[in-house]
């Protein structure tokens, strides 16, 4: 089948739409450029998948994916992902199918805009098809395992849209492998997601687009689509504990169901604020403790030692015992929120209340909590908080 290429400054031309609609653009010689490409066949398959029901969006997918994989993925990739292409195909050659597939481009230009003339790129259905079909097809031999890997694609649009938009993970190895991790752990629904309670992040982010943006900016550091199936999983949980509780999901390769849970707390209505640091997500650094939190514990213990402030020959020690009394439970309170003070922790504390101790921040503050397990005392981390963390990320104290 030979294709004619469009000529450049066809998308400028004004007659561009009309021309299109009354099936004249094959008879305008000024349209094309000398250029012509052979391909062997090309048959309709759905290029757009923004309207319908999601039933009727997976099935235009799963039908372009097979079309693609019969009939497309022969053709040299070079062409198969060219603009000029697939635009010179749709406006000479599948005008009708185009006005009964999507009849609202006949009376809208803006559709025909979107739908037909859309650019190239990873927000292009015709594209996210193509990379989507290849991908599977290079990695999974097997009809039936193709067609879940189809629809775990379709399952996960929004999570698979940023994959492709970055350019060092366009690699099927990576798109496969980040596939099965979810498959496996059951995290369709979690991905796909709001995060809720981030102002900071936007107002329409989902869990999905965070895991895969902290993947893109952990590279090079993390080179992630070379990392083998199990290394990308304990990078994936942990890229998603930043933005989800994770204490639930099961890492047991075909787990039958993994259910992630946001718990609402008490909320409470003071918040000690020790700092003006704000542990909120920020994009462009993380928090790194030049030194390990038991070194600058003990280093804050010689230092008060010197200056001549009494403090236990053990640090911080706490431990609910039979044994332990009202006293020794006040002094051993008094000790870590001193602890949290020293490293300049934002906290609430609700205990006088029956509650807990917050501390306001995400994962970055948790080598600062760590070592306190050592001690007894231990921290949960919570990626909503209540009101007295404005919703923030926090860690509660909480007795195993």
């Amino acid at each position: 089948m030979e294709v004619k290429l469009l000529a450049k400054g066809y998308k400028t031309n004004d007659t561009l739409y009309q021309d299109f609609l009354e099936g004249k653009i094959k008879e305008k010689e000024e349209y094309f450029s000398n250029e012509k490409v052979y391909i062997r066949e090309a048959p309709d398959f759905p290029i757009y998948m923004g309207k319908g029901s999601e039933e009727e969006k997976k099935k235009d997918f799963l039908q372009a994916f097979y079309v693609v994989s019969q009939s497309y993925l022969n053709t040299e990739r070079d062409l198969l992902l060219d603009e000029t292409f697939w635009h010179s195909l749709l406006l000479s050659h599948k005008r009708n199918f185009i006005l009964e597939k999507y009849p609202e481009v006949e009376n809208e230009k803006s559709k025909f805009y979107s739908i037909v003339m859309k650019k190239f790129d990873w927000e292009n259905y015709i594209y996210k098809t193509i990379l989507g079909a290849q991908y599977i097809n290079d990695n999974i031999q097997d009809e039936d395992e193709r067609k879940r890997f189809y629809e775990l694609i379709i399952e996960n649009l929004d999570l698979y849209n940023y994959i492709i938009k970055y350019e060092i993970f366009r690699n099927d190895k990576f798109l496969v492998n980040i596939l099965s991790i979810i498959d496996e752990l059951n995290l369709s629904k979690v991905l796909k997601a709001k995060i809720k309670g981030r102002e900071d992040l936007g107002d329409d982010e989902r869990v999905g687009r965070r895991v895969i943006f902290e993947f893109n900016k952990s590279y090079p550091v993390v080179m992630s689509p070379m990392l083998d199936k199990e290394e990308l999983k304990k990078m994936f949980k942990e890229y998603l504990s930043y933005y989800y509780d994770i204490s639930q999901v099961s890492s047991q390769e075909g787990s039958s169901i993994v259910e992630l849970e946001i718990k609402n707390f008490k909320e409470v209505d003071t918040v000690v604020q020790t700092s003006s640091y704000d542990y909120s997500y920020q994009e462009e650094s993380y928090l790194e403790p030049s030194i390990s939190s038991r070194e600058k514990m003990a280093a804050d213990t010689a230092l008060n030692e010197e200056s001549g402030y009494q403090v236990p020959p053990t640090s911080i020690q706490v431990k609910k015992t039979k044994e332990t009394n009202e006293e020794m439970e006040s002094e051993v309170q008094d000790e870590l929120l001193a602890y949290l003070e020293k490293h300049k922790l934002e906290y609430v504390d609700h205990r006088s209340k029956g509650g807990s101790i917050w501390v306001m921040g995400d994962n970055r503050i948790e080598p600062y909590l760590k070592p306190l397990e050592d001690e007894g005392i231990r921290f949960r981390f919570k990626p909503v908080g209540g009101k007295s963390s404005k919703n923030r990320p926090a860690w509660f104290w909480y007795d195993k």
